[in-house]
């Protein structure tokens, strides 16, 4: 049966939510209507929907077409262009992603930008549990992401929706990713005035200078990763939820996915995945 009716996916939004933005409001309320407007336009036959996830910056809708799950990937307030870039990057590449259908960056149809993506069934990294397991996932995760970081972008950052790229320097994108992660006053609550300058030191030091920006993810972990698992076998399915900037220094996808706090399992996978094609130099290793 053709599901004409998605009504069900409208969320009631309480006024006293002054955390979320009108934007993300508004999507979540007609969250069913404007999934109808898609639908119509692109003219398809979903036989179900589903709110499937939400994440920092998008919703998803799973539809189930005849033969196939889709996703609808709504964001109520990002443009999708990095996202795009990302999912094009995958493909280019040859590695594990979602698969573009269908894009709308203009939000002249509906208030957002949208795109509909092939469905990636499995779990996430980060919902392993089991050392073996992370750690085979995280070798392959690791392998994938240095054949990602060989696709050379023409700039730093994030292309606007008409695929422009601004004259940024990857110091620029650096201090912009730092003010995502912990805008003000942030730093100066959690930081020393010493380690606040450090900060900045480090920031400025000449051995982060990037000359030749490549696609990166921007936001890698284990909850980037989307995996299948058979017994005592896992195996890559794709890699996904790119950061807010796709393009600079590959190494930054590197140290963003050894952090600290992330299991051992995986820290040391993914360094020996992403070391297998090759050592890292002297000044990669810096």
């Amino acid at each position: 049966m053709i599901v004409s009716d998605f009504r069900h996916l409208n969320h009631t939004v309480s006024p006293a939510a002054t955390e979320l933005s009108e934007a993300w409001q508004r999507s979540l309320s007609r969250l069913g209507d404007y999934t109808a407007m898609v639908v119509r336009a692109l003219n398809l036959r979903p036989q179900a929907a589903a709110l499937y996830r939400q994440t920092d910056r998008h919703l998803l809708v799973r539809l189930t077409l005849p033969g196939e799950h889709v996703i609808l990937r709504v964001a109520p307030e990002d443009d999708l262009s990095a996202h795009v870039t990302f999912l094009r990057g995958l493909a280019a590449g040859g590695l594990p992603g979602a698969r573009l259908i269908q894009r709308d960056l203009s939000k002249a149809f509906v208030p957002f930008a949208y795109t509909l993506e092939s469905f990636v069934a499995g779990k996430t990294a980060a919902d392993l549990d089991d050392d073996h397991l992370l750690h085979s996932i995280a070798r392959q995760a690791g392998r994938a992401l240095r054949r990602l970081h060989r696709q050379s972008m023409p700039g730093f950052g994030r292309p606007t929706i008409s695929g422009r790229w601004p004259r940024l320097s990857w110091r620029h994108v650096l201090i912009a990713i730092g003010q995502r992660l912990a805008g003000l006053p942030t730093p100066q609550l959690i930081f020393s005035p010493e380690e606040v300058q450090a900060l900045q030191a480090v920031l400025h030091d000449p051995r982060l200078d990037c000359p030749s920006p490549v696609l990166m993810h921007g936001n890698f972990g284990p909850h980037a990763v989307r995996c299948t698992v058979g017994g005592q076998h896992v195996h890559l399915e794709a890699l996904e939820e790119p950061g807010w900037f796709v393009s600079g220094d590959g190494l930054f996808d590197l140290a963003f996915g050894l952090r600290a706090h992330l299991p051992a399992a995986w820290r040391e996978g993914l360094y020996e995945g992403y070391c297998s094609a090759g050592a890292l130099s002297v000044a990669e290793s810096e």
